[in-house]
C-alpha cells in the first residue's frame, strides 16, 4: 500500500523551518511550483518535518488528496523509483515501460505536492545510476503542477533540478527548550538526569526521542549510567530501523555511497573521532604531513557533503554522538592512529618557553585535543609511563601559562599512577606540577598541600632526586612570597638552592637565586636582593634561559624602583618585557607592563602610565589572573583620577 503522509504527534523546535517551507510553497504555487530540499544529518528530523508540511492545515486545504509521500529508503535505482512513484500515484499497471507517460499526465493535471523521503538512497549511487535518478527528478520537477519536496541526508542538493530560492538551510540540532519539550511529551519525567542526557547527545532529535521512549520504563538516572558505560550502543527501541536505533541511523550515513567511494573519508572520520576539538583550518597542511596516506581535502569534502562533519568556528568537527560511535567501531587503521598519537605526544612534550612562534601557535590551537589525547592514553594503559607523564607535566605547565588552570588531567594522572603503583619520582613530579597549576590558579592552600605531599615523598624516595626536591621547595617559596611569609619563603629558596647544588642543576640554582632575590626584596634587604638577582642572571646567561633572564631583569627593576632609580628601573622592566615576549610568557608580560606603568606614575607621565596599565590589563585577562587584573584596574583608576 502506498504510504500516506502522517501528522507527527510530537514536533518541537522546527517552527521556523515549517513556516519557511509553507511560505515557499504558497508563494510559488501555480505556474512556478516550489522545489524544496530538506537536508541535514541522519536523525535530525527531516522526515518528521516533511510529514508536518504535508499534513499542515493550509496544505491539506489547497492540495486535498493530491498529497503524495514516497518512501525511498529501499529504492536504489531510477527504475525502482519510477515504479514506486507510479504505485503512489495509483497509475501502476505492471507495464514499467509506459509508467512515465501516465505519471507525467497525472502530475500535469492538477496542483499536487509530492515528497520523496530519504532521497539519498536512490541518488547516492555510482555515476550512471545517479545520473539516471537526477534525470528522473528533473523530469518530475519539470511538470507544471507539482510542488516537489525531498528529504536527504547530507548537505548537497541533487543536480539538474532548479531549487527554489532562498534555499532551506540544513537542519540543526534542537535547542534546549525544544529537546525538553520532546522529552516531556514522550516520558513526562524530565529531571536533572534527563537534562544531562539530552545535553550529552547535544539535543539531536532522534537521540532525545529514543531516550525519552526508553525513559517510559527506565528512570533517567539509570539511563545516564548506561550512557556513561555504553554511549550510543543502548539508544534504541528496535533493531535494523533508523527510526528506532541511533547506531543504525549513524551506520547508514557512514555506509553511504559517497563514503564507500572515498576510503580517505572513512579514515579521516576515524581520525576526527580521536579529536574532541576537531581539526582547525590552520592545521590542515600539518595533518596532511602527519597523515600523508590520507587525502585530507577530499575526505573533508565528502564528510561535509554527507553531513557527518561541519564547520564550527574555524574547526572541522564531527558530532559527539558520531565520534562516540566511531571510537567504538574503530574506523581508523593502527598506522594512522599511531601517527596521530605520536604527533600529540611530541607536541605536549615541547617546552613552551623554548618553542618557536609557529610551535607555540600550534600548541595553543591544539590545547583541547592534546588534553583529550593524553587523557585517553592514560586510560588505555599506554606502556611508556615516563614519556607520557613527562608530556602531561610539560603540557600542564603550558596551558597554565595561557590562563587555563584546569587540574583534571594532572589529577587523573596522579590517581592513575598511584593505582598502578608507579615509581615515586613519577608521582612526585605530577604532584609538584599539580601544586604549580593550583598556584597559578591562585588556590594557594591547595597548591601548598600538593607540594608538601610531594616534598614528603621526596624524603622517603630511595632514588636520588635532588633536582626534583629543589623544584618543590622553589614552588613552596613562591607560595610563601604571595602569602607575605617572607622568612618562610627565604628558607624554602635556601633549601632549593642547596638541593640544586647537590644535583649540579644550574637551572635549579638560577630559580633559587631568583626566589631569594624576591624574598630579600620583601624583607627590604636590597643589597642581598640585588646580589641574588645578579647571580641568577649570570646563571641564566650561562644556560641561555630566556625566561629566567626576564625574571632576573624584572627583579632588578623592582629594586631600582624601590631605590627611586627610575631610568634604571625602566630599562630593566623593558628588557624583561622583551624577554618575556620571546618566551611567550603571557602572565609575565602583563606583570612587566604593570611595572613599567608604575615607573611612569613616579615620573608623573600619566598618559603613558594609562596606556601601560591598559595593556597590562589585556595581558592579565588573557592569562585569566584575577588578582593581577584587580591590581591593574586599581592603578588605572588612580591614573585616571590624575588625568581628570
Amino acid at each position: 500500500m502506498p504510504r500516506e503522509p502522517l501528522s507527527p504527534h510530537i514536533l518541537f523546535g522546527r517552527d521556523s523551518e515549517l513556516a519557511q517551507i509553507i511560505h515557499m510553497i504558497f508563494t510559488h504555487v501555480g505556474s512556478d511550483p516550489a522545489h524544496i530540499a530538506i537536508l541535514g544529518p541522519g536523525g535530525y528530523g527531516k522526515s518528521t518535518l516533511a510529514n508536518a508540511v504535508l499534513t499542515h492545515a493550509r496544505v491539506q486545504e489547497h492540495f486535498g488528496d493530491a498529497r503524495y509521500f514516497v518512501a525511498c529508503e529501499s529504492i536504489f535505482s531510477s527504475g525502482a523509483l519510477l515504479i514506486e512513484l507510479a504505485k503512489t500515484l495509483g497509475v501502476f499497471h505492471g507495464a514499467t515501460d509506459a509508467s512515465w507517460s501516465r505519471i507525467s499526465t497525472m502530475l500535469n493535471t492538477k496542483d499536487c505536492i509530492l515528497c520523496l523521503d530519504n532521497f539519498e538512497s536512490p541518488w547516492d549511487q555510482d555515476g550512471d545510476i545517479r545520473n539516471s535518478v537526477e534525470e528522473l527528478l528533473s523530469r518530475i520537477a519539470g511538470t507544471r503542477c507539482t510542488t516537489l519536496l525531498i528529504t536527504m541526508r547530507g548537505m548537497v542538493r541533487p543536480a539538474r533540478t532548479q531549487w527554489t530560492l532562498p534555499f532551506l538551510a540544513p537542519l540543526m540540532t534542537l535547542d534546549h527548550d525544544s529537546a525538553k519539550q520532546v522529552w516531556e511529551h514522550t516520558a513526562d519525567n524530565y529531571d536533572e538526569f534527563a537534562e544531562e542526557l539530552t545535553k550529552a547527545v547535544d539535543h539531536v532529535p532522534l537521540a532525545v526521542s529514543l531516550l525519552a521512549h526508553l525513559a517510559q520504563a527506565t528512570s533517567p538516572q539509570i539511563l545516564l549510567k548506561q550512557w556513561n558505560s555504553k554511549q550510543t550502543g543502548f539508544i534504541h527501541t528496535g533493531q535494523g530501523n533508523k527510526q528506532f536505533n541511533l547506531e543504525y541511523s549513524i551506520q547508514l550515513s557512514i555506509d553511504s555511497g559517497r563514503m564507500r567511494a572515498n576510503p580517505s573519508a572513512r579514515e579521516l572520520l576515524g581520525v576526527l573521532s580521536m579529536l574532541s576539538d576537531g581539526i582547525h583550518m590552520k592545521q590542515i597542511e600539518r595533518f596532511m604531513t602527519v597523515l600523508s596516506k590520507i587525502d585530507i581535502l577530499s575526505g573533508i569534502c565528502t564528510l561535509q557533503e554527507c553531513g557527518i562533519i561541519s564547520v564550527i568556528g574555524e574547526r572541522y568537527q564531527t558530532h559527539p554522538i558520531i565520534r562516540n560511535f566511531c571510537k567504538k567501531h574503530i574506523l581508523i587503521s593502527q598506522k594512522h592512529k599511531n601517527a596521530v598519537t605520536d604527533f600529540y605526544l611530541n607536541l605536549a612534550s615541547t617546552i613552551y618557553s623554548e618553542a618557536k612562534a609557529n610551535e607555540y601557535s600550534e600548541m595553543v590551537l591544539e590545547v583541547n585535543n592534546t588534553k583529550a589525547m593524553l587523557s585517553s592514553l592514560l586510560k588505555s594503559g599506554f606502556k611508556d609511563y615516563d614519556k607520557l607523564v613527562c608530556a602531561i607535566c610539560e603540557f600542564t605547565e603550558f596551558y597554565c601559562n595561557i590562563g587555563d588552570f584546569s587540574d583534571k588531567l594532572i589529577s587523573q594522572t596522579v590517581e592513575h599512577l598511584q593505582h598502578v603503583n608507579a615509581s615515586k619520582p613519577l608521582v612526585i613530579e605530577c604532584l609538584a606540577v599539580w601544586g604549580m597549576s593550583q598556584y597559578y590558579a591562585n588556590n594557594l592552600e591547595n597548591a601548598k598541600v600538593k607540594l608538601q605531599e610531594a616534598e614528603m615523598l621526596c624524603r622517603t624516595c630511595k632514588e636520588n632526586k635532588s633536582s626534583q626536591h629543589a623544584h618543590i621547595f622553589k614552588w613552596l617559596g613562591n607560595i610563601y612570597i604571595l602569602q607575605n611569609a617572607s622568612n618562610e619563603a627565604k628558607i624554602s629558596y635556601e633549601n632549593a638552592l642547596e638541593f640544586s647544588k647537590l644535583a649540579n642543576d644550574i637551572l635549579g640554582q638560577e630559580n633559587a637565586y631568583t626566589g631569594l632575590g624576591r624574598s630579600y626584596l620583601k624583607l627590604n634587604d636590597l643589597n642581598k636582593a640585588e646580589a641574588s638577582f645578579q647571580k641568577a642572571l649570570e646563571l641564566c646567561k650561562l644556560i641561555n634561559d630566556i625566561l629566567g633572564q626576564g625574571n632576573s631583569h624584572e627583579g632588578l627593576g623592582r629594586i631600582y624602583l624601590e631605590l627611586n632609580k627610575l631610568n634604571e628601573a625602566e630599562a630593566s622592566f623593558q628588557k624583561a618585557l622583551e624577554l618575556f615576549k620571546l618566551s611567550n610568557a603571557i602572565l609575565s608580560q602583563g606583570n612587566a607592563l604593570q611595572d613599567l606603568g608604575r615607573v611612569q606614575m613616579k615620573k608623573l607621565q600619566w598618559q603613558d602610565a594609562k596606556t601601560l596599565f591598559e595593556n597590562a590589563l589585556i595581558m592579565h585577562k588573557q592569562a585569566q589572573s584575577a588578582q593581577d587584573q584587580a591590581n591593574d584596574q586599581y592603578l588605572l583608576n588612580e591614573v585616571l583620577s590624575k588625568i581628570l
